[in-house]
């Protein structure tokens, strides 16, 4: 069981960040023996040759579904600390649907291209106004949510490690997220000028990035030495139209 005990998050103005930029850095929310706990138990996943673990040559780097597989990761997501900030963007019926995990290190090292968090894992394929198109990942059903749904949605991207400008931080364009879901136009003309807005998302280890889904971001790869080790978790505050389900709803974990 981890055992969070650390101060209130809500503070300092991130909530204003959020809203206004798409996103916040906030600082200690996890402590030290926390993020030491988190660091052994993401390794003994990796090691542990199971379901939803990908690799590079033979080297595992990340983890997909993480949030029903490990109650650990279930109790950090609903953790006070953790809720105390996701009630505070989504309202009191905010709830985890997806877990993460991400190691960045020279052997497994990579870089992603601008773009939105538009998909969400789901129970099952079902035909849905404006959800899709739809893929197939380790088994799950993955959509394209709808920009209304992911107005509606946050993430933290908890780090276990300090993340500076040699750890292929992730990158972000203040305020895009109020674009809504971009086409390839309007995606274009955006990113054209990234270079001068764009902004590095630097934290320490047990700090937080808080970000909305539509907030257009990248990643560029890490040239340093070390980890960059994220749990990435997504929060909701509602359940999905006409039948879908998250795929995390009513499971028990895995591992």
């Amino acid at each position: 069981m981890l055992a969070m005990s650390q101060r209130s998050s809500v503070e300092y103005g991130w909530l204003e960040s959020v809203s206004r930029e798409g996103f916040a850095v906030i600082e200690g929310v996890v402590s030290a023996d926390v993020v030491a706990e988190l660091i052994s138990l993401t390794r003994g996943y990796l090691a542990g040759g199971i379901a939803g673990v990908l690799e590079r040559g033979d080297e595992a780097y990340a983890m997909r579904d993480l949030l029903w597989r490990s109650p650990q990761i279930q109790q950090l997501a609903a953790s006070p600390e953790l809720m105390q900030i996701t009630r505070a963007v989504l309202g009191p019926g905010a709830f985890a649907v997806r877990g993460l995990f991400f190691d960045k290190t020279p052997s497994t090292n990579w870089n992603l291209p601008w773009h939105q968090d538009l998909t969400l894992a789901v129970q099952a394929r079902r035909n849905v106004p404006e959800f899709g198109p739809w893929t197939l990942k380790a088994g799950i059903p993955h959509v394209i949510a709808p920009a209304s749904l992911l107005e509606r949605m946050v993430t933290i991207r908890l780090h276990l490690d300090d993340c500076k400008s040699h750890s292929g931080p992730m990158r972000v364009l203040p305020g895009s997220h109020r674009d809504g879901k971009l086409d390839s136009a309007n995606f274009a003309t955006l990113t054209s000028c990234a270079k001068e807005r764009a902004v590095d998302c630097l934290v320490g280890a047990g700090g937080l990035v808080v970000m909305r889904p539509l907030l257009v971001h990248a990643s560029s790869s890490g040239t340093g030495p070390g980890h960059r080790r994220v749990i990435h978790l997504e929060y909701a505050a509602e359940p999905l139209p006409d039948g879908l389900e998250w795929y995390s709803a009513d499971r028990s974990p895995g591992i």
